[in-house]
């Protein structure tokens, strides 16, 4: 019975992602032995009836009371407070010039930063552009050919050959391919003339000046080992575009960086797109995301409602209907003047449904707080329930009593329900 539990278990849950909310302190791990050995202390010695599908049932009840519990963990603060539910969302004045991010801390009261950014140039990338040529005429004659290309402190060298047959477009593709699956920092294409020829060009895929004399982020040189200047027919080293530094002003107090794309003081990310209009720098600061805020609400909503669909579609075959529906529905029933008044219906069979245009009416007026207590409350109180779920779900399973325990001698056996409450055999796993 304890291997094909286990193995429902694997086939059913075992490919799950694991939440960072499944691992436990040692102490929160024996805070659930002890309460195992509590609920088996005072259990009666039952049979299990319909044994193939009771376990399933019992499974998938304790893995609905898990996903619960990582989801309202999730929405829950050191404190317990309704910041939990709120995420902070970065606004940028023009979003043509400037895209911000926030990527601080959503926890506490400080306020982040407002800045006045103004961009007086983007950061570039390098752009080589070779030679333009006649694509059905041939610059190399037949044989191997080799070049370098430095990167940094490290030198790649390239080899390619020239065959009878070939002539500048194919000898160009060739060169393309080269370079692209290479994957050393670098993109190449083609580029055409308004005379139908065709270069090479060659662009790194970061920008910003590198540390070198001359500021260039990678350079293309002949090998000796060539049979003829490669470099210089095709054009390989000659330069375009130069790379180059953003440079902006973040109130007032002018930066540079490599890239368009930076973080500041630990609570923006921003991406530069486009030069500033003259005396407008851009405003970045930040204001409560009613989109985060509602997701946040709906997924713990929907999870509360999937342990509701299980009680429903599975307890009257499986489960002792009655107890669990009962235990669910009481939560609901115990909160349901608080939701309702908050943007929540309670329905009659233990659904809760979101009313979304309530919450932002609510957030319009300044009373989203007092909404977000409410269903924290709530919250509160399911989590709980999941908790009791998670430690005995044979409580809601149909079986035969046999016998009570002695009532003044009895003794604990960890294994009666914890088979199905998450305790595995090292040896099975």
């Amino acid at each position: 019975m304890i291997s094909s539990a286990y193995t429902y278990y694997l086939s059913t849950y075992g490919g799950q992602q694991v939440s960072k909310y499944d691992t436990h302190k040692k102490s929160e791990l024996r805070n659930v032995y002890n309460n195992m050995l509590k609920v088996n202390r005072k259990s009666p010695l039952y049979k299990l009836l319909d044994t193939e599908n009771v376990q399933k049932y019992a499974i998938d009840l304790k893995e609905s009371a898990r996903s619960l519990k990582n989801v309202a963990s999730s929405l829950t603060d050191i404190n317990g407070s309704i910041s939990g539910f709120l995420r902070k969302k970065a606004v940028s004045g023009n979003t043509a010039i400037v895209e911000a991010k926030y990527i601080g801390e959503e926890e506490g009261t400080d306020e982040a930063e407002q800045l006045e950014v103004k961009v007086n140039s983007l950061a570039s990338s390098q752009l080589n552009e070779g030679n333009y040529l006649n694509p059905s005429g041939r610059n190399l004659s037949k044989g191997e050919y080799f070049f370098d290309m430095n990167i940094g402190e490290y030198t790649y060298e390239f080899s390619f050959s020239v065959r009878e047959d070939d002539d500048n477009n194919s000898i160009q593709e060739k060169l393309i391919r080269l370079f692209n699956r290479a994957n050393i920092g670098v993109t190449a294409g083609k580029a055409t003339d308004e005379n139908g020829n065709q270069a090479i060009s060659i662009e790194s895929n970061s920008t910003g000046a590198s540390g070198s004399s001359d500021g260039l982020i990678f350079s293309i040189v002949e090998n000796e080992k060539s049979d003829g200047k490669v470099v210089a027919a095709l054009g390989l080293n000659n330069i375009k575009q130069k790379p180059s530094n953003a440079n902006f002003s973040i109130n007032g107090v002018e930066h540079t960086a490599s890239a368009n794309t930076f973080s500041v003081k630990h609570q923006y990310q921003l991406t530069l797109k486009n030069i500033s209009l003259p005396d407008e720098p851009v405003k970045v600061g930040v204001k409560q995301d009613i989109d985060s805020i509602l997701e946040n609400v709906n997924e713990l909503i929907s999870s509360y409602n999937n342990m509701v669909d299980l009680a429903l579609k599975k307890s009257t075959v499986v489960g002792d209907g009655s107890r669990l529906i009962s235990d669910i529905n009481n939560v609901a029933r115990y909160y349901k003047n608080n939701l309702e008044s908050a943007g929540f219906k309670v329905e009659d069979d233990g659904h809760v449904a979101v009313e979304d245009s309530l919450l932002i009416q609510a957030a319009g007026e300044g009373t989203l707080s007092d909404s977000l207590e409410k269903l924290n409350s709530f919250k509160r109180a399911v989590v709980a329930k999941a908790d009791d779920i998670s430690i005995n779900p044979m409580k809601y399973v149909n079986k035969k009593l046999i016998s009570y325990p002695h009532p003044t001698r009895n003794f604990t056996n960890p294994y009666v329900s914890s088979i199905y409450s998450g305790m595995m055999f090292n040896g099975y796993v």
